[in-house]
């Protein structure tokens, strides 16, 4: 009888997991607690429970598969019928052999992100993996559920990141794992991983070419970001650069527009640029700032299309209108969700590395809310 209490730590945590699976508190299939929380159980490094996890698998009594997880050994016989009985009682004790994947999104609400996530969704089957759905809200709350997924073996992220212009230690370290990730309608410079998005600068050229087209010549593009996040800069990028290209007067760029405060606050500037600096038309790169103009116009009195022409990226949601009233950009959200879940699942699958870059083409839908510029 070895002297348990002379024992190294690591023989120790060994002793105690073996013993859990004589008692049948583990059982084939079942999965370990992630080296971090045995960390924290036992108050040792990570040198140690990676010697102890090694020797167990050494010896045939459990299974580690990477971004997955550890787990006892399927093929590991318990004396004991307990065990069997138990299996058979519960049928979805196999789930936990499941790959869990995650996605991150900022805002979970809209529509816009609600088809994200369907498309991300029908990627994986629901018998063969586990999905998490999180907000991130913030910057921190992103990196914090980036931590969390490492640390809890999620097998892969599709992550629609913050508008930040850096990357976080959190992003650099999984990218120095090799870690399976994937950025869903935008990425960050200079971080090389997979990513799916719609092509911003074509999405430009036709809200451009479609207003001139009606006769608009003094546009206005606003946005509640600035020309720092990549989608919207591609996007202005795609709208100066057709105005250019057809002769038109410099596009106005209105950024970091704030939704959240009253119309007051905008009134008299929106007046001016309507009566006296004679903007015609505006493109909003955020459908809920469309929804806002739209209600800020009908407080001035200015008919939509009838004195202005008003058009977005994405179906708005107002009281006054149904989502087909509005001119609009489809950004094909859910083909973009699906594509980053197919690049995900087979990163995950096949252990493919390739770093793939998806541009999806948008396509623009015409509605009631622009017209004819009255001149």
């Amino acid at each position: 009888m070895p002297d348990i209490m002379n024992m190294p730590i690591y023989q120790k945590i060994i002793k105690e997991i073996k013993d859990q699976i004589e008692a049948n508190l583990l059982q084939p299939g079942d999965r370990l607690p992630t080296e971090y929380q045995l960390m924290e159980r036992y108050q040792v490094s990570r040198i140690t429970i990676s010697r102890a996890l090694n020797e167990l698998k050494n010896e045939g009594i459990i299974e580690r598969f990477p971004h997955r997880g550890t787990f006892i050994s399927r093929e590991l016989r318990v004396p004991s019928p307990v065990r069997e009985a138990a299996a058979e009682k519960n049928p979805k004790a196999s789930e936990a052999l499941l790959p869990e994947v995650a996605c991150i999104l900022p805002h979970i609400p809209d529509p816009f992100a609600i088809s994200l996530v369907n498309g991300v969704l029908s990627a994986f089957h629901e018998t063969d993996f586990l999905c998490h759905i999180f907000q991130s809200i913030t910057p921190q709350m992103e990196n914090y559920q980036l931590k969390r997924c490492l640390e809890l073996n999620i097998a892969g992220i599709v992550l629609f990141p913050q508008d930040r212009s850096f990357f976080s230690d959190e992003l650099l370290s999984l990218l120095l794992q090799k870690y399976p990730l994937v950025f869903l309608d935008r990425y960050l410079p200079y971080l090389d991983t997979s990513y799916v998005i719609s092509d911003g600068q074509t999405a430009g050229e036709l809200c451009v070419r479609h207003l001139h087209e009606l006769g608009h010549r003094r546009l206005a593009f606003i946005t509640e970001s600035d020309h720092h996040n990549l989608p919207t800069r591609q996007r202005i990028e795609g709208v100066q650069a057709t105005a250019a290209a057809r002769g038109l007067p410099d596009v106005l760029i209105l950024e970091k527009f704030d939704s959240r405060i009253n119309w007051e606050h905008y009134q008299s500037q929106f007046n001016k640029l309507v009566k006296e600096m004679r903007i015609t038309a505006f493109i909003t790169s955020e459908s809920h700032v469309c929804a806002y103009l739209y209600d800020l116009f009908t407080s001035l009195k200015l008919k939509v299309p009838g004195d202005i022409s008003l058009m977005t990226f994405d179906r708005p949601l107002t009281a006054a209108e149904s989502p087909a009233f509005f001119t609009h950009i489809n950004q094909s959200e859910f083909l973009m969700g699906k594509e980053a879940g197919t690049i995900l699942r087979r990163r995950i699958e096949q252990h493919d590395r390739t770093v793939y870059h998806r541009v999806i083409s948008p396509s623009l839908e015409i509605g009631r809310s622009t017209g004819t510029a009255v001149i």
